[in-house]
């Protein structure tokens, strides 16, 4: 294989590890609607990015901000808009403005369908650094404030009745989120990087008990589907969001017999 692929499978690497240390906090608090609406946030603002000729992942970081505070203000405990009901109206709304953003292109469509797709063949070493800085950030903030997301998801509600950073750590974790995902977007695109976030999680959930456990196999299952699925994508010349995904939920389904034939035997 060239060194022209390098990069490209750091970066990979990297993606799997951000992705699926994300992945363990969203599938934990049971609230997957979290990652879809910031990621799909990254997309809004990548394509319309793209159709102002402006850097995608510019835009793609702005409007993930956007997401993840419109996610924070979302209540997780009123009897009138529960918390998932409050971020399926906000992915509605982005999925509109993405199709409206497909529609008002009168060129070729092909740069925001690749947003849409990913493509992870645009990374370079710069993409590597940035990729990199962004996830060993975020690994010391789960290391920082480890026993305070440990509490959030335990329980959200308790977490806030107990401790007063609780809050900020929750509103610090989608920020994250939202960097993790907009960096993330040209290499898997908007649409697919959310079952990449919630795969290889469940997939850890299935097979590990125990948090430390189920952290650092989530991060194993993240690496694992990013590398597979490009390299199943190189050799089959298939697209590589797709095959990354795809490799995502082969992992989880493997897991789920593994737990099933473990319960059966016992």
């Amino acid at each position: 294989m060239d060194t022209f692929f390098v990069p490209i499978m750091i970066t990979a690497a990297f993606a799997g590890i951000g992705i699926g240390l994300l992945g363990v906090f969203i599938v934990g608090m049971r609230m997957p609607f979290i990652g879809v609406c910031i990621s799909h946030s990254a997309m809004v603002g990548a394509v319309y990015a793209s159709l102002m000729n402006v850097s995608p992942t510019l835009g793609a970081l702005l409007l993930s901000m956007v997401g993840s505070a419109g996610v924070a203000f979302v209540p997780s405990n009123r009897k009138n808009l529960d918390a998932n009901s409050g971020q399926a109206i906000l992915l509605s709304l982005m999925m509109g403005l993405v199709f409206l953003a497909v529609g008002l292109e009168q060129d070729s469509r092909a740069e925001i369908l690749s947003l849409l797709w990913g493509n992870i063949l645009f990374a370079d070493w710069n993409t590597v650094l940035v990729t990199g800085v962004v996830t060993f950030f975020l690994g010391l903030f789960v290391l920082l404030f480890n026993k305070e997301l440990q509490a959030i998801l335990f329980s959200r509600s308790l977490a806030a009745a107990t401790s007063l950073y609780t809050n900020f750590v929750y509103c610090l974790f989608l920020c994250f989120c939202g960097l993790i995902l907009a960096i993330n977007l040209k290499a898997v695109g908007g649409l697919l990087l959310f079952s990449l976030l919630v795969c290889p999680a469940a997939a850890a959930y299935q097979v590990c008990r125990g948090y430390k456990a189920v952290v650092i196999a989530a991060i194993g299952f993240g690496i694992l589907s990013t590398l597979l699925g490009f390299l199943v994508s190189y050799y089959l010349n298939l697209p590589t969001g797709a095959c990354t995904v795809i490799v995502s939920a082969l992992i989880f389904m493997v897991s789920s017999l593994c737990r099933l034939l473990f319960h059966i035997q016992q």
